[in-house]
């Protein structure tokens, strides 16, 4: 233990005042130890580094705000007394030694700014003690930057443990903790070859996780879902803006179709929006891959929306599927006239012109809490899906060079219609080619799962919009 700077200092009682500084964030032995050897030379002051100094100049946040790293040194036995550093700068303790004349400077060797220290010392006449680092007896060495490495290396270490029960599981790990959505209206308006011949909207659910729906089928943006795990490792993005976190997953879901163009078709991004935005999501295309409006209804302590969660958790049933609804070669455009160069863009207009209408209308029906026009709008987007987009609505029809399957499309259609008008209100495929039947009726309908709007915010939070809300901008 090395001393310099020797001054008069002062006395507490007879004895001498010590005084130490630091962040003392992480809290660990090794600071406990600091503290006694410094405390074996008097009556020990310490003073604390602010959140606001500690920002300044290493440009972070404390793990532990001012308050509470207080209240953990306060609690040593070998303090005398603490405090938060009065000063500000490297030297914040500068004014702290002003103010209480200690008679000792207590500092470890491998403390920041030595010579500086020193000096300061020098010129305020106060002795300065430089300790060499040394654990308690029997005890590791400890530092906050050790600490710090550590807890990196125990949370990459159960990084790479959760991303092999992943690789074995599956996506079944992540079934709780991921976001699930349905797109509930307006399947396809969310691609740029649909909205720039018709803006439309795309209207979906943002539902909490229930083990009867929440599975790897199609119409749950599973495919979404699976890059976001990769992206972020499992992990939710909270330190984004909820669209944020859409544009992202979707521009790396869409990096084969831009990026090296190995993919020969752009994901929708209702999938990556409905997934972050919770609630009842009405997103609006216009020309455009991403959405350029949006409303988002997710206010469970406004009366209006209350009703219409409420009522529409209530009508709203969903149906498994009970057999493979789609070939393993499935292709929802193997036939697309809304790309097909021999059509008339007149009629494309028209074809396109109907799925907007249909989900237009689900939109408004919602609002207006009127289960018929749900039902026939989310009926009549079957129809409206048939005629530009048949393998969509049915997988298995034949045509040029895919022989089809008759028996397989006639199982597919005689369930679904079973569920459809007059039975109920009408119904829809939560994806394009099945997976489940999302069906609209006033009465319990046998073998339906009941869902739970989710209304926790994954992102940051940000404020819900009014039932009479005009689209808001969405940012890029």
């Amino acid at each position: 233990m090395a001393t310099a700077a020797t001054g008069a200092g002062g006395d507490s009682g007879g004895r001498k005042k010590v005084l130490v500084s630091g962040c003392f964030d992480l809290l660990h032995s090794g600071h406990v130890e600091f503290f006694r050897q410094a405390a074996e030379l008097g009556d020990l002051y310490v003073r604390l580094g602010t959140d606001a100094n500690v920002k300044a100049l290493k440009n972070h946040v404390t793990m532990y705000k001012d308050a509470e790293r207080l209240y953990m040194v306060q609690a040593i036995r070998y303090v005398h007394n603490a405090a938060m550093s009065i000063g500000t700068g490297v030297y914040d303790f500068e004014a702290d030694m002003a103010e209480l004349h200690p008679a000792v400077y207590f500092v470890n060797d491998d403390a920041s700014k030595l010579d500086g220290r020193v000096d300061l010392c020098k010129r305020l006449g106060v002795e300065m003690v430089v300790a060499t680092r040394a654990p308690a007896d029997g005890l590791e060495v400890r530092s906050s930057t050790s600490m710090k490495a550590r807890l990196r290396d125990m949370v990459a270490d159960e990084e790479r443990a959760t991303a092999e029960v992943a690789k074995e599981q599956g996506m079944s790990v992540y079934n709780e903790v991921y976001p699930w959505r349905f797109c509930f209206a307006g399947g396809w308006m969310d691609l740029k070859w649909c909205n720039e011949l018709v803006p439309g909207c795309v209207v979906t659910l943002n539902i909490k996780y229930h083990p009867d729906v929440c599975k790897d089928y199609c119409g749950l943006a599973t495919s979404s879902r699976k890059h976001g795990v990769k992206v972020w490792n499992g992990k939710i993005p909270t330190h984004f803006e909820a669209h944020e976190a859409a544009s992202y997953l979707w521009g790396a879901e869409n990096f084969d179709a831009f990026g090296n163009e190995k993919k020969p078709y752009i994901g929708g991004s209702q999938d990556h929006c409905g997934l972050f935005f919770p609630g009842i999501n009405k997103l609006c295309y216009d020309g455009h891959h991403w959405p350029t409006h949006r409303i988002n209804l997710n206010d469970p302590t406004d009366p209006k929306q209350a009703a219409i969660f409420s009522w529409l958790e209530s009508v709203l049933y969903v149906i498994e599927i009970p057999f493979v609804s789609r070939p393993e070669d499935f292709s929802s455009q193997r036939i697309n006239l809304i790309k097909d160069p021999s059509v008339s863009k007149e009629e494309k207009v028209r074809m396109v012109g109907a799925i907007a209408d249909t989900s237009e209308r689900a939109w408004n029906a919602i609002l207006a809490m009127d289960a018929a026009g749900l039902g026939k709008a989310l009926s009549d987007t079957m129809t409206a899906w048939a005629e530009p987009l048949p393998y969509t609505l049915d997988p298995y029809v034949a045509s040029k060079g895919y022989p089809g399957d008759v028996e397989k499309s006639k199982q597919l259609r005689e369930f679904w219609k079973k569920y459809d008008a007059p039975h109920t209100h009408g119904c829809l495929f939560s994806g394009a080619g099945g997976g489940f039947l999302m069906v609209i009726s006033d009465k319990p309908v046998a073998g339906g799962t009941q869902i739970k709007l989710n209304h926790d915010h994954y992102c940051k939070p940000f404020p819900s919009d009014n039932v009479d809300s005009a689209p808001q901008a969405l940012g890029p």
